[in-house]
């Protein structure tokens, strides 16, 4: 387990947005937890209850909405907050939240944020900026998936895993990806054949390097040039 207690992150993204006394409502309302891998945090189809912020560690957001079963549809890092979209209606987790590793998180009920936005409105226009900055990352997502070139394809969705593949900070790039061969087939459309040669040759190239079940990104810029090369 985590030992050493990470500090909530407050000098940007939504919270930034807030103002300093309903900064700090905010910060002194989250309780600081830990889980192991494994750990469901919430799953599709349960109620809301409210935000959470990881400290440390990884987890990997999954939706039950297909017809063949759980499906990955990324991975988020330290610095995320995740689970705004459901403060906005009274519907259920749209997505299911694991731990992939040991880690540590900060969690703020549903109640106290809408307690604390009644007298800081502001929460609102920050969550929505939050909310709409997920839109933003599923909307890339599907733009990614229309890219013709394989290649470039399977660099755009390694890119999004590590949260290397916008300017918008969803939390620290990563670049140990839990992640396996046949998750990132389906991710990025391709046969798990395809992707176990491309990759080899991302290996051979010194971009990654692979272990069961977790690939390490050596040179972000090398996948980022990969990804623009027309010639791949």
């Amino acid at each position: 387990m985590v030992k050493e207690v990470r500090h909530i992150p407050e000098a940007e993204g939504w919270l930034s947005l807030v103002s300093d006394q309903g900064r700090k409502k905010i910060v002194d309302a989250c309780s600081i937890r830990e889980a192991d891998a494994g750990k469901i945090l919430y799953r599709a189809g349960d109620p809301p209850n409210g935000l959470y912020c990881l400290l440390s560690g990884s987890v990997r957001m999954d939706t039950l909405q297909s017809t063949h079963g759980p499906t990955l549809l990324g991975l988020f890092h330290t610095g995320a907050w995740l689970g705004e979209v459901e403060m906005f209606s009274s519907v259920g987790r749209v997505v299911t939240l694991t731990a992939l590793r040991p880690i540590q998180y900060a969690h703020i009920r549903a109640s106290s944020i809408e307690t604390i936005g009644e007298e800081h409105p502001e929460i609102w226009r920050a969550l929505g900026h939050l909310a709409a900055e997920k839109v933003c990352l599923a909307v890339a997502s599907l733009d990614d998936l229309m890219i013709r070139s394989s290649t470039q394809r399977l660099s755009a969705v390694l890119l999004r895993l590590c949260g290397a593949r916008l300017d918008i900070p969803f939390g620290e790039i990563a670049t140990e990806l839990d992640v396996t061969q046949s998750e990132l087939a389906q991710l990025a459309n391709l046969s798990r054949g395809m992707v176990g040669r491309m990759l080899d040759s991302m290996e051979k190239d010194g971009q990654i390097e692979r272990r069961y079940g977790r690939i390490s990104i050596i040179e972000i810029e090398d996948l980022k040039k990969r990804l623009t090369d027309e010639s791949t």
